[in-house]
């Protein structure tokens, strides 16, 4: 396992390892924790955008070993040192593996966010300082349905920036609906 800095090399190593093509999203992190066999990338989990979010992905024949919850420990503990004041996760809650492993490495529901019918995440966090407990409250807004029509309205205008704010980088992300996420509101 190891740290490294998202560059052109390392997103050639993303892609001949196939496990970028499971997530794009992490050639958009600004620096990854990766587990390696053989010099083939089998693990990365990295954090990118102005929230800070997290990726994570296993290739498929590795999953179930132990090794998204070792890289994940340590991006939570690089996080730690390089000074964060919090990251964030989305992941989908159908997803269980993915929701016990955030869950029981200490990350925190913020909201629901019902994008569309197939886009459907947990937002969750992690808080190393006071500031980013101060951030996640003010977050909880979107933990109402008024908040929920605003930050349809937010996304609807800031999707071309995602990649920037939130280091997505996924190509079947559709447009928000306004009217469909406040009729699927979902309080946590």
């Amino acid at each position: 396992m190891r740290v490294v800095n998202v560059n052109q090399a390392v997103i050639k190593k993303l892609q001949k390892s196939g496990i970028s093509s499971l997530m794009k999203s992490l050639e958009s992190c600004e620096w990854l924790v990766i587990e390696e066999e053989n010099e083939k990338i089998i693990g990365a989990a990295g954090i990118g955008g102005f929230f800070h979010f997290s990726s994570i992905q296993i290739i498929k024949e590795f999953q179930g070993k132990g090794i998204g919850r070792k890289i994940q420990k340590e991006l939570i503990e690089q996080s730690r040192n390089k000074k964060y004041s919090f990251i964030m996760v989305l992941f989908n809650p159908d997803n269980l593996p993915s929701v016990n492993l955030h869950t029981s490495l200490g990350y925190k529901k913020i909201f629901k966010l019902k994008y569309s019918e197939k886009h459907i995440n947990n937002v969750c966090g992690i808080s190393f300082k006071k500031n980013g407990e101060l951030f996640f409250r003010l977050l909880k807004i979107f933990n109402t349905k008024i908040g929920t029509i605003f930050l349809a309205c937010v996304l609807k205008i800031f999707k071309p920036f995602f990649r920037q704010l939130l280091g997505y980088n996924e190509k079947d992300l559709p447009e928000p609906n306004v009217l469909w996420m406040m009729k699927n509101f979902e309080k946590i």
